[in-house]
Formats: C-alpha cells, structure tokens, sequence
C-alpha cells in the first residue's frame, strides 16, 4: 500500500505542477483480468521447462495483470516523458507474492517504461531522440521487447530511419584489473513506401559482449534455452542480424513478410543438448558438453498471403527456421531470437489469454528450427463481434533425436496439428471479452517432452482461456 500510495503521490504532483508548465498530463491504462477456462495439461505451461505427464493434469484458474502509465508532454509535442508501473499475472487465491490470497496485501508492483522523447532542436521536426527503459521492436520475430537503450528516429520525405544503442546486460568495473563485459547492440532501419499500399523496409542489429572468463567458468549453453536473453553475457558474443520485412495491402488481398540471415560467433563457450524438466516427469536429456568457438550461420523467412471478402478476411502463414542437425560440429546453424514474445498458437506459443502461462515464447523448439503451416479464418460479424479458427501443421527444421526410456535411439520432426478458435465480443467501446481455445494432436517428435517416452506420441493438448479488458 505504501507503494501504491507513493504512485498516487507523485501522478497528484505532477498534475498539479505540469500545467503549470504548460505542459499536458495523460492516464492510460490496460486492466487485463485474464483466466484459465480449462487445461489437460498444466504440466506442459513452464516457460520451456514443461513435460507431459502420462495422463491429465487438470486445471483452472484466474489472474489479474495491470498495467498503468503516465504521459507528460509540453503543449507543442516536443518534448514527452512515459513511466509505467505492472502488477504482472496475480492469480487470484496466489499468496506466494502476498498478494493474492487473503487481505490482498503485498509487494507486486514492477517497472515497465521509463523513457523521455523529445524533438532534436538542431534538426528538422521528425528528428527525436528516446532514452530509457522502452518498448523495443527490431523486428517481431528477432527483438520485441522493453529494454534500456537511446533511440535516434525520424524521417526524410517518404523515408523513415532509425538508430540506436542498447545495452540489455551491464557488468561495472571496479578494479583495473577487471574486464568490462558490456553487452551492447547497434540498431539501424530504414523503412519504405515506395508506392500506395506498400511498405518495406531494411534493419540490422549487431551485438556485440566479451568475457573475461574462461569456458569452464562460463556455464553451458543449452538447447533448452536457445535464445540470446538466456546467455546473459558469459559469453564472446559477436552476432549481426540482417534483414528485410514489409507489407502489400490492396482492397482485396495483402501479403506481409519477414526475411532475415544471422552470421557471427560464440565464442569461448560450451553447448549441450540438453533438456531438463521442471516437474520432474521424465529424465532429464542429456548429450555432451561441446567446448569450443561456435560459429553461426543461420536464417528465417515468413509470409503471410491472404485476401479480404467482405466481412471476412482468409490468411496463410509460412515461416521456417533453420535448425542445427549436429550438436558436435562448432557451429550455430540454428536461428536465433533474441527476445521476443510469439502468439501464432494457443498449445505451444503464448496464443493463449493467461499468456505468463506457455511452453515457449520463441517461434522454433530447442534449437531444431521450426516450420509452421497455418490456416486461418476471421470473421467480423459486427462492430462489437470478431470470431475465428485456424488449423496448423507444425514441424521442427531438423529431427528431434533421443534415446526413449527403453534407451533406444528416436528421431522425429512432425510436431502436429493444432485447431485453435477465438471470439471476441465488445461489452462497452473499451471493455472485451474474449474466449480461446486450442486442440495439439500430438505428433511422434512430441515424444520427446513425454514421461513415458517410447517413441509415440501419447498426449494431446488442450488449452481454453478468456479475459475481460479494461483500456484506456
């Protein structure tokens, strides 16, 4: 409460001394009351550590995730400061933050934003720079996330560019003898419109971190957490992203794309194919420990194609990242994500409502890539009324291989089909309720994740969940 009360605080100060300023003062909000409908398998919902118990692990549940934040800006617009507060994903009945359970009391406030944008005066009036703790987008398949950094943006004629540093890892230096072990990232973009209805555009992000630390001390890095925000900076780490991606919208159809290639090097590491399990349902997978100086060479393309008739609109989704076939080789052939949050499905993605609930957040399983085949339907039925169903293939780039519980080798690539539907209903012009669900007929390569590991996949999944929001 007395965090709260200190919030409350300072939005009364700032209200009363910006106008003052003549400056304007903006609430906003997103109040996301989100819930569990029903899952077979809440054992499979731990952020890459999940595993499938030889049965149903029932449950159901409620959460609560707020969002609220402050917009400052001077009357002309060329200056403006954004700080946003979250209470993240409070289960109802949830005491283990103090929060949840009885009395409702407890420490759950987190930083979200923390940024000020202001024009360039030296420049012309597109020209701004942001610093701070800021919503970040690379590109939504590579980097979209919150990160400190300071961004130069703006445009020239029907240009727009960006430039910008981020540092998402620190580590200060005390002592002369110590290393520095920054992580640091350059940022550059140009965007496009080279005629009505098409937009394009060309980026590339290097990052760039040493270690001072030899491999044995660096910890290993795993196919189970193959994502750059994992490696923290314990690391050599040299790696440039290059790409392109854009949009075409007529009337009736529209494409959109993604197209990137990732060169560079990992170096003074160790990799393991390795996969443990939070809730203990099967061994661990286990390989070798390679050291050595990764090199990496690898790429992801994705289209969308679809068309739009009437109140209905009709998509198909294709992307592919590249896997690695051999984990002893001293090469990175994988893609890699850096940080990034994926909904395109309900059963392996955060497709579903209760989205702090997943298997994975990245688009490709361990480091075995990914190819997705979806099609999906929406239909608009009115202004308040939006529905629709998709149906996938799902297939990792390289064989998922592993011994079962008999010790005998398996190999397999087809992770299944999954069936996913939604609706989404418009209670009043800024509160929504909306329901999921998705169905995974497992396929063999699913076997992996299973207790009973015997070279057949055993266990579906099934996920509904519903929210109702609240923005404003």
């Amino acid at each position: 409460m007395k965090k709260l009360a200190m919030v409350a605080a300072v939005l009364v100060a700032l209200a009363m001394v910006l106008p003052a300023q003549a400056a304007d003062l903006k609430v906003k909000g997103d109040f996301n009351n989100r819930f569990m409908v029903y899952t077979n398998h809440n054992d499979w919902l731990q952020s890459e550590k999940g595993g499938l118990e030889d049965g149903t692990v029932n449950e159901t549940w409620g959460e609560a995730k707020y969002r609220m934040w402050v917009e400052a800006s001077t009357n002309d617009g060329k200056v403006k400061g954004v700080w946003a507060t979250e209470v993240g994903a409070l289960h109802y009945g949830d005491e283990s933050k103090g929060a949840g359970g009885y009395s409702g009391d407890g420490i759950v406030f987190e930083n979200r934003w923390m940024y000020t944008d202001f024009q360039m005066p030296w420049c012309d009036n597109s020209a701004r720079v942001r610093m701070g703790l800021q919503p970040f987008t690379a590109n939504s398949w590579l980097w979209q996330e919150t990160v400190m950094g300071v961004k130069f943006y703006g445009a020239a004629g029907s240009v727009n560019y960006e430039l910008a540093w981020l540092r998402p890892w620190e580590t200060q230096v005390y002592d002369k003898d110590d290393d520095a072990r920054d992580l640091d990232s350059i940022y550059a973009r140009l965007n496009f419109k080279p005629a009505d209805g098409l937009k394009a555009g060309l980026f590339a992000v290097y990052m760039t971190g040493d270690s001072d630390k030899p491999a044995s001390q660096t910890g290993t890095i795993t196919s189970q957490h193959y994502e750059v925000k994992k490696f923290a900076n314990k690391y050599d780490l040299s790696l440039f992203t290059i790409g392109t991606d854009g949009k075409w919208n007529s009337d009736s159809f529209f494409v959109n794309w993604d197209l990137m290639y990732q060169t560079g090097s990992v170096d003074n590491a160790n990799f393991q194919n390795a996969y443990k399990f939070g809730n203990g349902v099967a061994p661990d997978h286990t390989g070798p420990v390679v050291t050595d100086d990764f090199d990496v060479s690898a790429y992801f393309l994705h289209a969308d194609i679809g068309m739009k008739m009437d109140a209905w609109k009709f998509t198909y989704t294709f992307w592919y990242a590249s896997g690695d076939d051999d984990d002893t080789d001293g090469d990175f052939d994988a893609y890699l994500a850096i940080d990034v949050d994926r909904a395109d499905s309900i059963c392996l993605f955060e497709g579903g409502y209760t989205d702090d609930n997943y298997f994975t957040e990245k688009p490709y399983l361990l480091d075995k890539g990914f190819i997705m085949n979806k099609l999906s339907a929406d239909y608009k039925a009115n202004k308040k009324l939006t529905m629709g169903a998709a149906v996938m293939y799902m297939m990792t780039a390289e064989d998922i291989e592993y011994r079962d519980l008999d010790g005998e080798k398996q190999k397999d690539d087809s992770i299944g089909v999954e069936v996913d539907a939604y609706l989404k209903y418009k209670i009043y012009d800024n509160l929504e309720f909306a329901i999921n669900a998705g169905y995974l007929f497992a396929d063999d390569a699913m076997d992996y994740f299973e207790a009973d590991r015997d070279g057949n996949s055993d266990e579906d999944i099934f996920l509904s969940t519903a929210r109702v929001r609240y923005k404003f």
